[in-house]
């Protein structure tokens, strides 16, 4: 059987500030929160360097868990600033219209990270209402998906205010996740209907709305700004990381080999030193990318209904279902056999 291609998961440090800043006026000091996931804070001062999408996800966990904020996301999401966005939020403000804007933020997404995919579509027509579009996020991973996703929608929204200097809240807001207990935060945060359980994430808005023109457009800067993007997306893009590249070679030899450092390193034509060395740069250690490759490759091999789930714990390098089971709870609180029906039943 192929193993599947690695995903490239990493979010840029530009983003990651977002989050510190957001804790930091909470009163969480940036400095035991990257201790805590073993990241020096001189990481802060490179903006265009990337994280692992796990060390991301981890610290949201954290934030949860520090301020005891179920909705950490929503809150995020309303504090987005530009930098955040590093080059691609300036390019934004650049644009001319908000249709020249969502398209590149759809295109140039990945500057800022790869915790899912963004599109922009029509939305079905509905009798006796205006032609809407759906600006639509894709979570490719698993772990805090509620939290990252609310996030991705609400920080949306307060940009896309911030630059057309518009204040129309969007026509309906969707989610994949179930209802929180109490959902007043997010009536507050989109002032339109929020609907829970749906088969996208999504803002749903007025397609006039993409005509609007934004008040700092600078067709000069955008064409800077466009390049640069480019050349970024392109390094970006060039090749796989030694992360990227340990991962896929862990994926292959966990079904016979299973996960042994020295033996990839090898693999990889490295000392074990130098690649526990790359690891630590990412923000990762030898077993958080164990752990990581096993669950994307699980949640892939789930997708395949004719294989049983003690043939997956085979090829992820687990010595029975059971454990595979543990694992899977962990990563996203339910059964193997609970989240493959869901996902199957959600295909068309």
């Amino acid at each position: 059987m192929d193993v599947p291609a690695p995903l490239a998961s990493s979010v840029s440090v530009a983003y990651l500030q977002g989050l510190l800043d957001y804790l930091g006026r909470q009163g969480f000091a940036s400095e035991a929160l990257l201790a805590s996931v073993q990241l020096s804070p001189a990481i802060l001062a490179q903006r265009d360097q990337r994280i692992a999408v796990s060390v991301y996800l981890e610290l949201l966990a954290e934030g949860v868990r520090l301020t005891g904020d179920d909705n950490l996301g929503l809150h995020l999401g309303e504090a987005i600033r530009p930098g955040y966005y590093g080059v691609l939020g300036y390019l934004i403000m650049s644009c001319a219209t908000l249709s020249d804007a969502l398209h590149r933020q759809a295109r140039y997404a990945s500057l800022v990270g790869n915790l899912g995919r963004v599109e922009l579509d029509e939305e079905p027509a509905r009798d006796g209402q205006e032609a809407q579009v759906v600006h639509s996020w894709h979570p490719l991973v698993s772990q805090q998906r509620r939290q990252h996703s609310e996030e991705t929608l609400a920080g949306w929204l307060t940009f896309g205010h911030w630059i057309s200097g518009l204040k129309i809240p969007p026509t309906e807001v969707r989610f994949q996740h179930p209802a929180p207990a109490d959902t007043s935060e997010h009536a507050r945060v989109f002032a339109c209907p929020v609907l829970f359980g749906q088969a996208d994430n999504a803002l749903v808005f007025p397609k006039r709305l993409l005509a609007t023109p934004l008040g700092q457009a600078d067709a000069q800067l955008r064409q800077l700004l466009d390049a640069h993007a480019d050349r970024l997306l392109g390094q970006l893009n060039l090749g796989p990381s030694v992360i990227d590249r340990a991962r896929h070679e862990l994926a292959r030899q966990l079904p016979e080999q299973g996960a042994d450092l020295e033996l990839l390193a090898q693999t990889l034509q490295l000392s074990p030193r130098t690649l526990q060395r790359r690891l630590r740069e990412a923000g990762l250690s030898f077993s958080q990318l164990l752990d990581q490759t096993r669950e994307q490759l699980v949640l892939h091999y789930l997708r395949d209904p004719a294989l049983e789930l003690a043939e997956i714990a085979f090829l992820v390098g687990f010595s029975e279902a059971g454990s595979l089971a543990r694992a899977f709870r962990r990563w996203t609180g339910q059964s193997p056999g609970a989240y493959r029906q869901a996902d199957l039943a959600s295909l068309p």
